[in-house]
């Protein structure tokens, strides 16, 4: 059991690493100033509106069988039940000060649930990447308009929650849609090779410049001010201690790894996951806490060295 505890832990931390290292990349070209602010929002804006729903629709026509997978409507249920017990757990921790630390919330209870999980994936499951992709969407569907809602309103510090279609209608969210579509009602097999292959080759640029972004974004951080020891505490408790937790508790209640090996395991990985990129994208636009967020969100990225590799080589073993 030890043996394949620490093989699989060794495993995972090499493929964490691998990734990180484009993360790096992007975090020394900001650093050094090749890269400005506005190179970095353009890259965001091509990944979110043309080559991430380029990918998420390619995926989903083309991996996506309701006849084998008959409980491909779970998944989006699951990403929201991540996010619930997140921001629980994390109201939970807070009590004391949750009028003073709302902003902190969502770096307590909403993963990066593509940026990371994606790069990681293919480097974990270059094999079986169609499918790991194909499940981390679904989730995202789920996720997706929590996040860009309650997300963004606790973010900002809670000035004001202004709803708008826009804010659920994103793009990546209607590929999904789209892509579930095609699949059930069998449009997909109209769909011309020539015109789904253009969709599929510009959705394969999606990983290594998202993974290039998340360091980028990471990288315009801040060192000097840092968050307090019990906010740091909390946050990382939540994240990494209680989240995963909960998430394998009920796997293992409910049997997910006899059902679905490679389910269970981005179920798993989405639940470890370091905060969602987007929250420093809002502070951003709307207005919050920059300092205090970027500075959190970069201790979380650092301990999910450690983190993610742990929970998963203590998933292989039980």
């Amino acid at each position: 059991m030890s043996e394949i505890f620490f093989k699989t832990l060794s495993s995972n931390a090499i493929a964490l690493f691998q990734v990180l290292l484009i993360a790096f990349a992007g975090a020394l070209l900001v650093r050094t100033k090749v890269f400005k602010p506005n190179d970095i929002k353009g890259l965001t804006l091509i990944v979110i509106n043309v080559l991430l729903p380029s990918m998420i629709f390619s995926k989903i026509v083309s991996s996506l069988d309701p006849q084998k997978f008959p409980l491909w409507w779970v998944l989006p249920l699951v990403g929201i039940g991540l996010i619930v017990v997140g921001i629980l757990s994390a109201m939970l921790f807070f009590i004391r000060d949750l009028s003073s630390k709302r902003s902190i919330l969502p770096i307590a209870s909403m993963q990066n649930a593509g940026y990371l999980a994606l790069p990681l994936g293919q480097a974990i499951y270059p094999q079986h990447f169609d499918l790991y992709a194909l499940y981390t969407f679904l989730i995202i569907m789920g996720l997706n308009p929590i996040l860009w809602s309650v997300g963004k309103f606790l973010s900002t510090g809670g000035h004001n929650l202004e709803l708008s279609w826009k804010q659920f209608i994103t793009p990546p969210f209607l590929a999904n849609v789209l892509g579930i579509i095609f699949v059930l009602t069998g449009l997909s097999h109209y769909l011309p090779k020539t015109v789904f292959n253009a969709i599929e080759l510009t959705g394969t640029a999606t990983v290594p410049i998202a993974n290039f972004i998340l360091g980028a974004v990471l990288g315009g951080i801040s060192l000097r001010v840092w968050p307090s020891f019990g906010d740091t505490i909390r946050v990382l408790g939540v994240k990494f201690v209680v989240i995963p937790l909960v998430t394998l508790v009920a796997m293992l209640a409910l049997h997910v790894r006899e059902i679905n090996e490679l389910m269970s395991d981005v179920i798993l990985i989405q639940a470890v996951s370091p905060p969602a990129i987007a929250i420093l994208i809002q502070i951003k636009n709307y207005g919050g806490d920059a300092q205090k967020s970027g500075s959190l969100m970069l201790i979380s990225y650092a301990a999910c060295i450690i983190a993610i590799p742990v929970w998963m080589a203590m998933w292989s073993v039980l």
